[in-house]
């Protein structure tokens, strides 16, 4: 069976297998409202341009349990670039739900079609922004560049999972706590303040209620200041995404 596909075709397969793992992962494709066809048809079509210029080395297929152990080499592959991109977009995300708590806007929460999960107002904002941001600097373009410069990186079936990629993903997620804390410091800080002088005020009357007149201030005081810092956020969540070409080099010469 493996025989009458051809080499080119049975290389066509592995290509696909590592876009496609690719692709499924990215934040706006990974959405329910993107069709399988879609996602399937760009992966065929981007695997399609890239056989060409891939190099097989001296791999031969004629096992098909061999074959299907490639297959799964190549969705790690996938799966770790995919992996990485998520990342990004989770401390955008874990920026929003830091700030949206402290500032109540947790209360009300609605599902995230591009996360598919619960997610509160402003945490979709900052989502947005992300991902408008994500296509303002050209990284869908540097995540196919990515891509393709994987399979000169790292060959087909080149792949093997070893202690310092472990170390190093580990090492990215832990980052998306402080991250994202400094992404949404201005505005967390801002709401101490609030915090702080809403519990002065209520010692000093008591008769005021705190928590309904709180909430109104502090949720008009985080849409103010959102909109004041958006000169700020803008070029550090910019500036985050824009180091995608170098950690992709490093996290392929981790698997090498």
């Amino acid at each position: 069976m493996l025989e009458d596909l051809g080499v080119t075709g049975q290389k066509f397969i592995l290509i696909f297998f590592r876009v496609a793992s690719v692709m499924w992962l990215l934040p706006l494709f990974s959405a329910r409202s993107i069709s399988i066809t879609y996602k399937a048809g760009l992966s065929i079509l981007m695997a399609f341009l890239m056989v060409d210029f891939v190099n097989m080395g001296n791999i031969t297929f004629s096992d098909p349990y061999f074959m299907a152990l490639l297959v799964m080499k190549e969705v790690f592959i996938g799966i770790t670039i995919g992996f990485f991109v998520r990342i990004l977009f989770a401390t955008v995300h874990m920026a929003g739900e830091m700030v949206a708590l402290q500032a109540g806007f947790g209360f009300a929460r609605f599902m995230d079609p591009y996360t598919n999960t619960q997610v509160s107002e402003l945490t979709q904002i900052m989502n947005i922004l992300a991902l408008m941001i994500f296509f303002a600097v050209d990284v869908h373009h540097s995540i196919i560049k990515g891509v393709f410069m994987s399979f000169r990186e790292l060959p087909i079936g080149g792949a093997s999972l070893k202690g310092p990629l472990l170390d190093h993903l580990i090492h990215m997620t832990g980052k998306v706590f402080s991250v994202g804390l400094k992404i949404g410091a201005p505005l967390i800080i801002t709401l101490f303040l609030i915090e702080l002088s809403i519990g002065i005020l209520s010692r000093m009357i008591p008769q005021i209620n705190v928590f309904v007149e709180g909430m109104p201030l502090k949720i008009m005081v985080t849409i103010s200041m959102l909109t004041l810092s958006l000169s700020i956020l803008v070029p550090v969540i910019a500036g985050m995404f824009k180091g995608v070409d170098v950690e992709f080099l490093k996290i392929i010469r981790f698997m090498v």
